[in-house]
């Protein structure tokens, strides 16, 4: 470590040293006003910026601006503000005063200028690769209470919806709750949790009132991005204190559950507040707050879990099941048991049958009744950035954010006062930068919601129904007789324990107890260090546009055993990686033809290096139709858990896949058995007691060299601007994975080790496994699949700007994976997780007065199989109206905004044991000092 910080430091001395030698120069003053070319009103808040260099200044509440710049003229000034098409400025006098710029509205479509597509800055319309722009009017005139709401309405998007503050984005299949496949940077910071490498949706990212644009990459980047950016990228970018000063409060006040079918009404409430300052052009500085509490959705599918027919529909009562062993989706504490296993030592064993006459599951409690459905959220953060000369700016930068919300896994984990903090240097010029951050995360008081409510069982109703059983046999009563009476003494007592303080008394200590001694609580204290630079070397190379770029990441693990594995000699795990790249761009053809070509080779210390090709090309054709084709190579590393994680989530135990946990449980020399195959030997031996035929049926599972997951990606596309009126935006995809990696299901004997809990040295005992007489242990383990998994998809994007403002616009998108079968014959979920078909419709006008504006979206989305460790169903296919009506006053600087998102209040729920999400109606009011 030490290492690399030397030589982070060595190349920013000697950067300095470079730079330091100015010469004497002389300076250009120029002063001015900008005005609204329509009106001739003053513009306030414009950004004035010297082209090429970071120097610039923004007009005050006159319109008026003065600038000194280092340099001799001539030189351009870039005059921009949000709404208008930007303007260059020749100016060729060293003292330019009185300056009068004018500013026309933006109307045409398609002028976005992005930057993530190949680290410079370029057309939207000619970027080599798909992507998504919103900018700030996108984000201002959005109809969903939030823009991370809003990023499901662009063009082949999915959204996993865990709670109202916690959605996951899911570009181009394989949708999941927390996404390892899609990377998410909030000015160039990985804003994942470090322990889970996903983002925990916008909980602890970036305030609303700071945000500059979000930009999206779907399909494969990580030729320019790293590891771990397979499906998608996706960027958000704050606004800089030079550039967006002033004060800026926002109120939002809105309600949920309004129809009481799952709730009673509640309160939305969101407060945000930005203020930035510069100083003679030097130094600037900006603070961000932004709070948000409310009454979420909640889960209420109360299907069996174990037998998804029509018999058990959504909305089915809890308390009105009809079989003894009813595991409820979105009940907890309802694991299946055997009274036989359970009752060894109790002396009734002859009387309390191990096969499935004996099987139970004990009553559980819903998410309801169970889980605190409030869900928070508190962003802090500031910055301070130093412009060292007209080239040359340093910032430091700190973000802290809180939260407390639910998450599905392998079981519905609620996070309370889960917290990320980052903390940011940079150093960047005009053609470089270089940036080091640390992420901090801490797990605060979360627990397993299903973990916490077995333990309470298991302390409570489990014993008295094991007992109630053994005393029914005792006497000559029937098996049947046996579970009703069982049940009814152990939900007797459930109900005593609720009313008596029981209950809570062990749900207060149990979720305190972390998981490795007994409870339901997990720490996580891991963290992130990042260090990584880039230089375009334009200016020494002639022939081509030439980037270069590296990066060293540590990820520190900490958990003290309740999530993540322990060395052997009690320590924490620590995983390092680096990665460089080189990019060149050519124009040929008169610059009709872009022609880009890049290579990233990264390097995790427990897998071989990859190398991540891209090359791809823009055609221009009569001005803006532009035809793109690439091909890309990306890859993904294992996440922190696939490699190191230990942990016990009631049904089974999930094992990393690093070679040190495989040998630690004893897995290659205590044979494991996939438990499908478990299942079928001991249905088999109970038909017909064929031992030796049964035994037959186990499916031992062989350990191979875990690897990284590979993509490569075809694509072609058109984008297209025809006649400044109309925008088309259409591409196909194709890509093939290598070395897949799919979660398998296996079972071991549990006996061994230390008094029988893990690790369990065996020997294996497949006859004990097939007549159920030994106790099992069953695991969840990644593995790679064999072969190509193929999946291909096309969307298209279609944007008509009608008179007066008024805008119509769609998207429609496809996506289909072609070898689910293959991976199912391997024994994997496919966990495609992704409709085949969904679309959107947008009709809109920011201005249908100077005060009025209004933006309504229509989104449906087909149904389809969900497919994950918690359980797997069919989502069906729904249906959302988001709407909103905003009126500007000027006098008061302020915009009122009406909406709502699903204002029919459709109810619907995105995936597997999330909940079932109704209509937020609200009511918002911003101030800005600029009406940026």
């Amino acid at each position: 470590m030490r290492t690399y910080l030397r030589l982070l430091i060595l190349g920013v001395n000697l950067l300095c040293i470079s730079i330091s030698p100015l010469k004497a120069q002389s300076s250009t003053s120029v002063s001015g006003k900008v005005l609204d070319e329509a009106s001739n009103a003053p513009l306030i808040g414009v950004n004035i910026l010297v082209k090429g260099k970071v120097i610039g200044t923004i007009t005050d509440t006159d319109g008026n601006f003065e600038l000194t710049i280092n340099d001799s003229p001539p030189l351009t000034l870039v005059v921009s503000s949000v709404g208008y098409q930007p303007k260059e400025v020749v100016v060729s006098e060293a003292q330019s005063t009185d300056l009068t710029i004018m500013l026309s509205e933006q109307a045409i479509l398609g002028q976005e200028i992005v930057v993530s597509a190949s680290r410079v800055e370029e057309s939207i319309l000619q970027s080599p690769v798909s992507i998504e722009k919103m900018d700030i009017r996108d984000i201002q005139s959005a109809a969903a209470p939030s823009f991370y709401d809003q990023i499901a309405n662009l063009k082949g998007i999915d959204v996993s919806a865990q709670s109202l503050t916690f959605k996951s984005i899911n570009p181009r299949g394989f949708g999941a709750n927390g996404n390892t496949r899609v990377v998410q940077l909030i000015d160039g910071i990985d804003n994942q949790a470090p322990g889970l490498n996903f983002p925990v949706g916008n909980i602890v990212g970036i305030p609303e009132l700071d945000l500059e644009s979000v930009e999206l990459l779907p399909g494969s980047a990580s030729a320019l991005y790293g590891p771990n950016a397979i499906n998608g990228i996706i960027l958000m970018n704050s606004k800089n204190p030079f550039e967006y000063q002033g004060l800026s409060v926002a109120a939002k006040l809105g309600i949920t559950h309004i129809d009481g079918e799952d709730d009673d009404p509640g309160l939305y409430q969101s407060y945000g507040l930005r203020y930035a300052k510069a100083f003679n052009n030097r130094i600037a500085f900006k603070l961000n707050a932004e709070y948000l509490k409310a009454v979420d959705f909640i889960g209420v599918d109360y299907r069996d879990a174990q037998d998804l027919v029509e018999r058990s529909p959504e909305g089915i009562d809890p308390n009105e099941r009809n079989s003894r062993t009813y595991d409820g989706v979105n009940v907890y504490g309802d694991p299946l048991l055997n009274v036989g296993i359970l009752g060894i030592g109790s002396g009734a064993e002859a009387l309390l049958p191990l096969d499935e006459r004996g099987n139970f599951t004990p009553t559980g409690y819903t998410e309801k009744e169970f889980v605190d459905n409030t869900t928070e959220s508190l962003k802090l953060g500031g910055a301070i950035h130093y412009r060292i000369n007209d080239k040359l700016e340093a910032l430091a930068q700190f973000n802290q954010g809180f939260g407390s919300t639910v998450y599905t896994a392998n079981d519905r984990f609620v996070l309370d006062d889960f917290s990320i903090w980052t903390a940011k240097a940079e150093l960047r010029g005009t053609n470089f930068f270089l940036r080091g951050y640390r992420t901090q995360e801490n797990s605060g008081d979360s627990y397993a919601a299903n973990t916490l409510a077995t333990l309470i069982n298991v302390q409570t109703t489990i014993p008295t129904y094991v007992q109630g059983f053994a005393a029914v046999r005792l006497v000559g009563g029937s098996i049947d007789d046996a579970h009703a009476l069982a049940r009814t003494v152990s939900d007797n007592l459930r109900e005593q324990n609720l009313n008596n303080g029981r209950f809570q008394e062990l749900y207060d200590s149990l979720r305190q107890v972390p998981i490795s001694e007994g409870g339901a609580k997990f720490l996580d204290e891991t963290s992130l260090t990042h260090f990584e630079g880039m230089y375009n070397l334009s200016e020494q190379v002639d022939f081509a546009e030439v980037i270069v770029g590296a990066n060293y990441r540590r990820y520190n693990l900490k958990s003290d055993g309740t999530l993540f594995a322990l060395q052997d000699n009690g320590d924490e795990f620590d995983i390092d990686e680096w990665g460089a790249y080189i990019q060149l761009t050519k124009k040929l053809l008169d610059d009709k033809l872009d022609l880009t070509g890049s290579v990233r080779y990264d390097k995790n210390e427990y897998f071989d290096g990859q190398f991540s090709p891209r090359i791809s090309g823009v055609y221009t054709a009569q001005g803006n139709h532009n035809f793109r084709a690439s091909f890309q190579r990306g890859f993904r590393i294992p996440t922190t858990q696939d490699q190191f994680i230990d942990l016990d989530v009631v049904t089974r135990r999930l094992i990393g896949s690093n070679s040190v946990l495989v040998d630690r449980y004893n897995f290659e020399s205590n044979t494991v058995y996939t438990t499908q195959s478990v299942i079928a030997a001991q249905q088999a031996y109970q038909a017909d007691g064929d031992l030796a035929a049964a035994r037959a049926i186990l499916d031992p599972v062989e350990f191979e060299a875990f690897d990284t997951e590979k993509v490569n990606t075809f694509e072609v596309g058109y984008k297209g601007l025809i006649n400044n009126k109309l925008l088309i935006d259409a591409y196909y995809y194709y890509s093939a994975y290598q070395d897949f990696v799919a979660e398998i299901d296996f079972a071991q004997t549990a006996l061994g080790g230390n008094n029988g809990n893990p690790p369990y040295e065996g020997p294996a005992n497949p006859d004990g496994i097939v007549t159920q007489s030994v106790p099992l242990q069953r695991f969840g383990f990644d593995v790679n699949a064999d072969g190509t998994v193929n999946a291909h998809g096309f969307a298209a994007a279609v944007d008509y700007s009608l008179s007066k403002g008024y805008t119509l616009g769609g998207n429609v998108a496809y996506n289909k994976l072609i070898d689910q079968d293959d991976l199912i014959a391997q024994g994997f979920r496919a966990a495609y997780n992704t409709p085949e078909w969904r679309y959107n419709i947008r009709f809109a006008n920011r201005k249908v007065t100077e005060e009025l504006g209004f933006n309504i979206v229509w989104r449906w989305q087909d149904a389809f199989l969900w497919e994950s460790s918690i359980g797997e169903g069919v989502i069906p296919a729904y249906q959302t109206l988001d709407a909103q009506v905003s009126y500007k006053i000027p006098e008061l600087k302020t915009v009122l905004k009406v909406g709502g998102s699903n204002i029919l209040n459709e109810r619907f729920t995105t995936s597997f044991a999330n909940p079932r999400m109704g209509a937020l109606y609200y009511v918002s009011l911003t101030f800005d000092e600029f009406l940026n």
